[in-house]
């Protein structure tokens, strides 16, 4: 209909008040049609607690430096196609107090307790112990410029660090923290794949209290949103041009998809986060394991593997609404145990594969890189559905978006036990950066030997692609000559 135009953000309207959000269309840019719509920019940093392991690096560090770098850690790109769109620097170090003071954007000496700060947010660590940032991290540093709005999704895959957490996890369990006036805030992640999907997408208007009340019934006996909203689904669909009703029909598949991923996890009852406990999978028992026997096949397994494909796909969907332009993704916590048997069938967990490699073989020369591929995997997906989803000017969301994706710790000298060739060590770190924002790849992904260089150069860079200015914190280099 000529002169109809939608919102940005609206949302489609069903029984009981039920709403459901809408992807980014044409008919919500006034300009689009004429060609001088501009999609916005997104950005995506992603953490995974865990150094890259005490030997066989080659199965993680690439051989060759250029085009054409792979490992086994990084075989995930080649699996999902998305090589061409993804860097890796390797060789990268986080400083630390050498007895002269902590150096700026250094740690303390205290590997877990310290690297992750000046690794999310560029700042040197607190001198006293505190663990958590001492600046805004570069999520909410980037939402500042470019959310204009819209949500800034803080998320994390794994829910349970020590037996009976399954709350915010502390510092260890958080990757985010902002400025509210002079005052840092840490900003505690959404674990439940189910309160993130009803946050997002799913909603009651205000109204008559029995309508919701059915609309809401429905749903907990697994009926699907999308089939709640069919009616306005179908009103909308007679005003909209042909491509915006092809977005509109792979949204909603999506949508569906999503919520029989959700279905299909089973009741447990032991998330108290939830509306609904039962929609969650079961969070598991961490426990500390000093030991390095193994480790029990129920321990510290919570479906990680069901929660890291449902995040990512709820941050995907996000972006395609515009829901979001920003998100923060902590795969693992800092100093992370979660069990590698129920993936890989390692009899052990995370932390420990990365400081004893299974006791040698080629198994445990393999153990690490898949453990690292692991993250590589999930964050590649994302990447992957990025890609393959149409802006509304022709390009692909994956054009408009940097994503980074870093690594708790490296392997070589630890200030700490004086030892060299320790997974406790800021030595020989790696970072992988993907995306097509701002000119980022416009040459073909390569692996980047960066000895000696800050693994926040990676994030400037990312930001830098999605239109900001300057540094994160005290670390001021970039690769924005090598990749943009």
């Amino acid at each position: 209909m000529p002169g109809f135009r939608l919102p940005r953000r609206s949302f489609l309207r069903g029984l009981g008040g039920v709403a459901v959000a809408l992807p980014m269309l044409e008919i919500m840019i006034p300009r689009a049609r004429a060609g001088g719509a501009t999609p916005p920019k997104r950005y995506v940093y992603a953490f995974g607690g865990c150094s890259i392991g005490l030997s066989n690096t080659e199965r993680v560090v690439p051989a060759i430096e250029g085009e054409g770098y792979t490992s086994r850690a990084f075989l995930p790109l080649d699996e999902l196609g998305v090589k061409d769109v993804v860097s890796v620097a390797t060789g990268m170090l986080i400083p630390w107090d050498d007895g002269g003071g902590i150096p700026p954007g250094g740690r303390r000496v205290g590997f877990h307790a310290s690297s992750p700060c000046p690794l999310t947010c560029g700042v040197r660590s607190d001198a006293g112990g505190d663990e958590g940032a001492t600046g805004p991290t570069s999520d909410q540093v980037v939402a500042a410029q470019i959310a204009e709005g819209t949500r800034v999704l803080t998320y994390r895959v794994q829910p349970a660090y020590y037996r009976g957490d399954n709350g915010s996890g502390g510092d260890r369990g958080r990757i985010s923290t902002k400025l509210e006036g002079d005052q840092l805030v840490p900003v505690d992640p959404v674990f439940s794949p189910r309160l993130a999907y009803d946050t997002l997408f799913t909603g009651f208007e205000a109204g008559d209290d029995a309508a919701a009340a059915a609309a809401e019934f429905m749903l907990r006996r697994r009926r699907s949103v999308v089939d709640l909203v069919a009616d306005d689904t179908e009103r909308l669909n007679l005003r909209l041009g042909a491509s915006d009703r092809i977005r509109m029909e792979q949204h909603l598949d999506e949508l569906r998809a999503l919520e029989m991923r959700l279905e299909l996890i089973e009741p447990t009852g032991q998330c108290a986060m939830l509306p609904d406990p039962g929609q969650d999978p079961d969070i598991g028992n961490a426990v500390e394991n000093g030991d390095t026997g193994g480790y029990a096949n129920n321990g510290a397994w919570s479906d990680e593997e069901l929660r890291a494909t449902l995040m990512v796909d709820l941050i995907h969907m996000a972006f395609t609404c515009d829901q979001s332009r920003v998100a923060s993704l902590m795969f693992t916590y800092a100093q992370c145990f979660m069990n590698m048997n129920p993936i890989y069938g390692y009899a052990s967990d995370l932390h420990e594969i990365s400081h004893y490699s299974m006791g040698g073989g080629e198994d445990g020369a393999n153990a690490m890189a898949d453990c690292i591929a692991w993250h590589v995997k999930h964050w590649a997906r994302l990447i992957q559905k990025l890609r393959d989803t149409q802006e509304i000017d022709g390009t692909t969301l994956l054009d408009h978006t940097a994503l980074v994706l870093a690594f708790e710790g490296g392997v070589g000298f630890d200030p700490e036990s004086g030892n060299m060739g320790e997974a406790h060590s800021t030595e020989n770190m790696v970072a992988l950066i993907g995306g097509r924002a701002g000119g980022l790849h416009a040459t073909p992904g390569r692996h980047i030997r960066a000895v000696g260089r800050h693994p926040v150069e990676i994030v400037n860079t990312a930001m830098h692609a999605v239109g900001l200015d300057g540094q994160l914190g005290e670390v001021p280099g970039n690769f924005d000559a090598e990749l943009l």
